[in-house]
């Protein structure tokens, strides 16, 4: 039987499928990372997202200062938030901090040509693993060259760029930009991921016909255990992960995968006490 899946479960389960389970299939709310690592709690950070991401697909990118200001806190009140709040005068100050510079100006200059198109939906078939798997997802930006030599798939991240960024979002981005190249045959296609806080930096993500042709290929089998929610049952050795890795990610759900006893030496085996 086919399966469906969204993107972003997908890549959650490829990066940690026992993240997966307890995040996306028990519902399980994440605790605060460790101290430093996730920047922000997970719950919020992922609302404050969404409404950045609303903001940026229903605001005129090339509007005044004055009229974007009042486009941004309509965008807001529309999904219940007071624009008077102090964290939704933050979030739309930092778009248009982002508007403002030299990336932000870009996309409005594409919008301006007809060249930029938002909130772009698609379903993206590929079968392997004995069954048909349909991606679901979004693609934030879609940026059509000027003389109609490729096509740049953006992906917007509310947050501080990492220095994993590139690896940490690779899959999200190579499904976006194999359904581009689906949608458009024989366009070239780059992806890059745009920062929206600190630096407002863009980083690069390769999407290569042979880094496509091997994200089609193993999409199937990750798309079967999404959609199974596979994970609790592997250990987290079996994953290739281990206390340092998982907590310097920043994962909240570190401490139940490596539980300490009261006076264990942080980093050191779990179960050990000083």
């Amino acid at each position: 039987a086919a399966v469906r899946v969204a993107v972003t479960d997908l890549a959650e389960y490829a990066r940690c499928p026992r993240r997966h389970h307890l995040a996306r299939v028990l519902r399980v709310p994440e605790p605060r990372g460790e101290r430093g690592a996730t920047f922000d709690d997970p719950g919020r950070a992922t609302a404050r997202g969404t409404l950045a991401h609303a903001m940026l697909s229903e605001t005129d990118l090339a509007a005044p200062p004055l009229e974007r200001r009042a486009q941004l806190e309509a965008a807001a009140a529309r999904r219940g938030h007071d624009p008077r709040a102090s964290g939704v005068r933050r979030i739309a100050a930092e778009i248009s901090r982002f508007l403002d510079a030299e990336a932000g100006r870009a996309l409005a200059r594409a919008a301006r040509e007809g060249r930029l198109s938002r909130e772009v939906p698609f379903l993206l078939r590929l079968d392997g693993a004995g069954t048909a798997a349909y991606l679901v997802g979004a693609i934030d930006a879609l940026v059509a060259g000027r003389r109609g030599e490729g096509l740049e798939v953006v992906d917007y991240k509310y947050a501080v760029p990492r220095a994993d960024a590139a690896s940490r979002y690779r899959l999200q981005l190579l499904a976006y930009a194999l359904a581009a190249r689906r949608a458009h045959p024989g366009a070239r296609v780059r992806a890059r991921l745009q920062f929206l806080r600190g630096d407002l930096r863009s980083v690069e993500v390769a999407a290569t016909g042979r880094d496509l042709e091997a994200f089609a290929r193993e999409a199937p089998a990750l798309a079967l255990g999404a959609h199974a929610g596979r994970g609790d049952e592997l250990a987290p050795a079996a994953l290739g992960r281990d206390e340092a890795r998982c907590r310097s990610e920043g994962c909240g759900f570190a401490g139940r995968c490596f539980p300490r006893l009261p006076g264990a030496r942080p980093g050191g085996p779990p179960g050990t006490v000083q």
